[in-house]
């Protein structure tokens, strides 16, 4: 009993010391401190994403800058709508989910490893392989990426009925989860490489960017696949980057300077582009956004 009350303690001391961790400035009032939400969480201290971010705008802000994570996308809008947190990084998805976004502004969009603030996936088949295009899809095997993401899922699916293949018409797959799901092959990032070394998967879906960085030629199951191992037959629609948005109460000037920042700092600082997965930020496409939502609604 004694070691359960010692551990319960030492596990509340380590909780605290992260929340004030992330706290930035410790002891600084509410009013003071930016909140920005999103749905990155880390229990230990700050989470990774935003550890060489934070620090920056505490310096360029001159103010304390606190990170609040929230479930989903919903949760973030309720808590910017009441005025809880100012800002929030949304994903595309994160983005969608919401039901009414009209009362957030984008401030900043992120730039991709192409230098756009949206990307694509191309439905691909076998170079050489009999099924030729997007309608040959019936009754294949059909490779997506990651199940219910917003690009290599849902757009993929929006791109197959689209092109006169509903995915009930694909061969449905008898494997269990992880790696099927309502009767559909999901492979993550194993994809490309599954669709150009599985003689039994047809076709599938890769995103832009995995295609854009592959070799030319010379593909192979140890190095991974390349270009000529494909024939691109279709595409989705293009799913924007993360987004910075602020909410209804969020002070004019303060998201001025944060959307300065965005736009013109952050690609001139290596680690925190690394760590939000971008090469920097531009101002946002709000009809590129609108268009995301109408794949969930």
């Amino acid at each position: 009993m004694m070691c359960r009350s010692i551990t319960l303690v030492c596990l509340l001391s380590l909780v605290m010391v992260a929340a004030g961790c992330q706290q930035g400035a410790g002891g600084a009032s509410d009013e003071t401190v930016v909140q920005i939400g999103s749905t990155k969480a880390d229990l230990f201290g700050m989470p990774a994403a935003f550890r060489a971010l934070h620090p920056q705008l505490e310096e360029r802000l001159g103010r304390p800058v606190r990170f609040r994570a929230q479930p989903n996308g919903p949760a973030l809008a309720q808590q910017l709508e009441q005025g809880n947190i100012s800002y929030a990084f949304l994903s595309a998805a994160e983005y969608a989910s919401i039901e009414d976004p009209s009362k957030l502004t984008l401030l900043a969009s992120g730039v991709n490893a192409l230098g756009k603030t949206s990307r694509k996936a191309h439905l691909v088949v076998k170079t050489g392989s009999h099924v030729k295009t997007v309608a040959d899809c019936r009754g294949k095997r059909f490779a997506f990426g990651t199940h219910g993401g917003l690009l290599t899922d849902i757009a993929a699916q929006r791109a197959l009925e689209e092109a006169g293949v509903p995915v009930k018409d694909l061969l449905q797959e008898l494997l269990m989860p992880p790696l099927a799901f309502e009767g559909r092959l999901y492979l993550k990032e194993n994809a490309a490489k599954t669709i150009a070394n599985d003689l039994t998967v047809n076709a599938g879906i890769i995103d832009e960017i995995v295609y854009d960085q592959m070799p030319e030629t010379g593909g192979n199951l140890i190095t991974g696949p390349s270009k000529d191992q494909f024939e691109i037959v279709g595409h989705t629609v293009a799913v924007p980057e993360i987004v910075f948005v602020a909410g209804p109460a969020a002070d004019v000037d303060l998201s001025s300077k944060l959307k300065d920042y965005l736009l013109n700092g952050v690609k001139n600082d290596e680690r925190i582009c690394r760590q939000l997965g971008v090469r920097g930020f531009a101002t946002p496409d709000k009809s590129a956004y609108d268009a995301a939502r109408k794949l969930l609604h």
